[in-house]
């Protein structure tokens, strides 16, 4: 019985294997994004041989030798360890103080030993605007927090009282508070942000006829924990003249040199308050 290959088949294949394929994923709410991805023949390849692999240094690592040496080792740079770790954690964030320059500790044998006084000598990092480093559990009087007043279209950034600067923001096609899904309002309440997600790559279909459109959120997205409301998010856009305007699908937006602007402010955890005045 003789057996046929279709060698065009099997050039197609061997092309696939190589190839990073383009696909679309679904993100929810109309958003999609484009992602590249090996074919599924060559993700197993490659997942057996990152097993043989890590197999391999296991096998090597953990002999009774090197069990014995790593061990040893182990018990000789414990407390070392520990004394170094204590002392990058004594460090006070106030106006004008300074990070523990680790450079200083002196090496005794083959191990950083601390001296019993330490020459601070040149700060290595003054932190001057905590407020931009610290979650308001560590920094309750002078974190950063943004207030949007829907009915105005401005996002205003405080630190602690103090207003810091206000941007202009479009929000939600409808008036009123959010209750469900696709009714375009933007939710009111107290929040925080969950993740700062770099979106330059985004893409969505606003669904008005000009199809899918790229950078719609422009550089950044604000992720917030809006009390249950998935996709409601603090960020840029494609279409800046819609910035004090009712335009969006929920989420506040701003310009995106805006969006840069208040992603230096913002950090994880950070409140975040929308009111409709």
């Amino acid at each position: 019985m003789d057996i046929k290959i279709d060698k065009d088949a099997v050039k197609k294949f061997m092309r696939d294997l190589v190839t990073l394929r383009t696909v679309w994923i679904d993100r929810g709410y109309g958003r999609w994004v484009v992602r590249k991805k090996m074919h599924p023949v060559t993700r197993c390849i490659c997942a057996v041989g990152v097993f043989l692999i890590g197999l391999f240094i296991y096998k090597g690592y953990f002999s009774n030798d090197a069990v014995n040496l790593n061990v040893a080792a182990a018990k000789n740079i414990e407390p070392e360890i520990r004394r170094v770790r204590n002392i990058s954690q004594i460090v006070r964030v106030r106006d004008n103080e300074v990070l523990v320059p680790l450079d200083n500790l002196k090496p005794s044998g083959n191990l950083a030993k601390l001296p019993d006084k330490i020459d601070f000598g040149e700060p290595d990092t003054i932190i001057k605007d905590p407020g931009k480093m610290l979650s308001p559990s560590q920094n309750n009087d002078g974190a950063y927090r943004i207030y949007i007043n829907k009915s105005e279209y401005t996002l205003s950034l405080f630190k602690g009282n103090e207003l810091v600067k206000t941007y202009p923001v479009a929000v939600g096609r409808n008036a009123g508070n959010k209750q469900r899904v696709g009714d375009n309002r933007t939710p009111e309440g107290e929040f925080h942000i969950v993740s700062i997600e770099n979106s330059v790559s985004w893409k969505h279909d606003f669904r008005d006829g000009k199809g899918i459109i790229k950078g719609a959120y422009g550089p950044w997205f604000l992720r917030l924990d809006a009390n249950g409301w998935k996709g409601i998010g603090i960020h840029g856009t494609h279409d800046p003249d819609s910035v004090r305007t009712m335009a969006t699908e929920g989420c506040i937006r701003l310009r995106n040199e805006d969006i840069r602007d208040l992603r230096q402010y913002a950090y994880k955890n950070m409140p975040v308050e929308i009111r409709e005045n």
